[in-house]
């Protein structure tokens, strides 16, 4: 009976690694693909496969033999969506901002030392920035992810410099540690982070922390758009982003002590 126990621990311990491969990058996966990158049984990983299948987690692709995750999945991560008070809770006010500022608006939450859109308001512009949901931005070179990495500890934040790497995106992208080290300081005490072209160039943004009961980071709201546009207004923007992000903050228990 152990045995058994340990042996079906493995196998759903294999059937996470195996769903973890699936994303934007690699979207589909034949069972030899999947095989060699997991150092898996080919057999084993057909079998997973073809299990994963009959519950629509995966669907196969007969033009190319690949397989692709299923409809089960999506019904799933609208869940996971839905059950994030936050966007509710934040909806209208940052659909304000958008409004007010002319701008697009973003809600992100930490995901993997990541900052991962949950939701976005569009600029009213013609000219605006638009990412699928879902989309994970690295940390290091965007306000939202400056604004995570504020919340952590010194030793977390090393941690997180040890096991991370500061790719160049632009020419304006932080690379040197201990710069990004000052840059975090800043936005810890201002509790506004800014992404001058660091990103993509052409693209400025300012985003603030949203806190919860705890006093710690939940989520953060930015907003972003053209340089031509943000630099006149970067100011005026930075005010009304973080007082946004005061009032969800208090909607979620947050009491400034400070």
């Amino acid at each position: 009976m152990e045995t058994e126990e340990k042996y079906s621990i493995k196998v759903i311990l294999k059937t996470m690694e195996l769903l973890k491969c699936f994303s934007p990058k690699q979207a589909e996966w034949t069972a030899n693909e999947l095989s060699n990158k997991l150092n898996m049984n080919r057999t084993t990983v057909y079998r997973i496969l073809t299990t994963l299948a009959s519950g629509g987690f995966v669907q196969l692709n007969p033009n190319s033999g690949g397989f692709r995750l299923g409809s089960t999945l999506i019904g799933l991560s609208l869940a996971l969506f839905d059950s994030m008070d936050i966007r509710k809770m934040s909806g209208h006010v940052l659909k304000d901002l958008a409004q007010k500022t002319g701008e697009s608006v973003h809600l992100t939450i930490w995901y993997e030392d990541r900052a991962m859109l949950i939701d976005q308001w569009e600029s009213p512009s013609d000219i605006k920035v638009l990412v699928p949901l879902g989309k994970k931005f690295s940390a290091h070179c965007t306000a939202t992810g400056k604004v995570f990495l504020s919340g952590l500890s010194e030793e977390e934040f090393d941690s997180y410099l040890k096991g991370n790497e500061l790719k160049t995106l632009t020419p304006n992208t932080i690379t040197d540690k201990e710069e990004l080290r000052e840059e975090v300081l800043k936005v810890r005490q201002r509790q506004i982070a800014f992404d001058f072209e660091e990103y993509t160039i052409d693209i400025v943004a300012c985003a603030a922390p949203v806190f919860s009961y705890d006093q710690k980071i939940n989520a953060a709201i930015a907003v972003l758009g053209p340089s031509r546009r943000m630099r006149m207004k970067i100011d005026e923007i930075a005010g009304m982003t973080k007082d946004a992000s005061e009032i969800i903050s208090k909607s979620l228990g947050y009491i400034n002590t400070k």
